[in-house]
């Protein structure tokens, strides 16, 4: 089955059905894809109005992730819309780097994700941008998707199942999403048929996860640790940043407010997740220094008694096991403290 089918639930059944397992909020839907795939175009779409810049030409519109707000039917939307991966000119993990990092605009994770992407056969660059979305986000990420085709209308009066009788990688990456597919035809958004029977599938899908989001710990081991770490170093700022708040509420108003406030998240996401990276590095460069002293330890010990190994041997080990117990944190350790600018 490629598409989930929603005309067995009574109408209206679905989301209350989400909601009843623990959905809160807005619905929130990140948008992700290769460069031109229509992402922006489709968040336009999804909610009925122009709020994100959407160009036909080569370069990518969209630097940062953005996140706009609105009510689909009855139903609060979050959208975020994200830069295009495989942009020319542009590094793949910069741009995963700068949708991971946006902890604000995702808090605390996405219901849905849409993985935009024009009607066709996949390309080997397709397949590429499959690959690294799951090294990025971990495996469950599919679990948590539907698949968006734009330009539906390329598709004239030809039945749907021609996407579904074609492309063999195309129909074995369908599967792989639990969300199943729908199409858009974004040159027509004020057809918003299409977007009351998008929002019925992500209601499925959500049911289908529980109303849960997609939460820290699906991520990779080496990005869970990285946006745990995130996470509680802006917790621990939280004051200095709601002062910095508070003193652009005294300078601006309305959009200009919005803008502000929006770049100073940027600014201070991109500090946190510096900080997490470069923490973490060095726990994992102390951590090959203690193998490596092991080692000649060990090396240095062979000719002594078997007492002297076993005593040495274990010594490794309550070393090894205190950093994994007490993490090592710079800024609290003699040698790694950072000085104030």
């Amino acid at each position: 089955t490629f598409a989930l089918h929603v005309s067995a639930w009574p109408p209206g059944a679905l989301f209350k059905n989400a909601c009843s397992v623990g959905l809160t909020g807005p619905l929130r839907i990140m948008l992700l894809g290769k460069c031109g795939a229509g992402k922006s175009s489709s968040g336009n779409t999804i909610l009925n109005k122009m709020v994100f810049r959407s160009e036909m030409k080569l370069g990518s519109v969209t630097v940062h992730c953005e996140k706009e707000s609105g009510v689909v039917g009855d139903i609060p939307v979050d959208v975020i819309d994200t830069p295009g991966l495989f942009e020319r000119g542009s590094n793949n993990e910069d741009i995963i780097r700068e949708i991971l990092q946006r902890l604000k605009l995702q808090e605390p994770g996405p219901h849905v994700f849409a993985y935009v992407v024009p009607l066709g056969r996949l390309t080997q660059e397709d397949q590429d941008t499959h690959t690294l979305i799951e090294a990025k986000f971990g495996p469950r990420v599919w679990d948590y998707t539907i698949v968006l085709f734009t330009h539906g209308d390329r598709l004239e009066d030809n039945k749907i199942n021609i996407i579904t009788e074609s492309d063999e990688n195309l129909r074995n990456f369908i599967r792989k999403c639990s969300g199943g597919f729908h199409v858009f035809n974004n040159k027509t958004p004020e057809d918003q048929k299409q977007v009351t029977a998008f929002m019925e599938k992500i209601k499925t899908l959500v049911t289908l996860n529980e109303g849960s989001y997609y939460k820290t710990e699906l991520y990779p081991e080496k990005e869970r640790k990285i946006r745990e770490r995130q996470e509680s170093i802006l917790k621990e700022r939280h004051k200095e940043i709601s002062k910095k708040e508070e003193n652009l509420r005294e300078c601006y108003k309305d959009e200009d407010l919005k803008k502000k406030k929006t770049n100073l998240w940027r600014q201070e996401e991109e500090r946190a997740r510096k900080d997490a990276e470069e923490e973490l590095c060095s726990k994992s460069y102390i951590m090959k220094s203690i193998l490596l002293l092991a080692v000649l330890c060990l090396l240095l010990c062979w000719d002594l008694g078997v007492a002297a190994k076993w005593l040495c041997g274990i010594g490794i080990i309550l070393i090894v096991l205190s950093f994994k117990i007490f993490p090592i944190i710079p800024g609290k350790i003699p040698g790694l403290t950072k000085k104030k600018k």
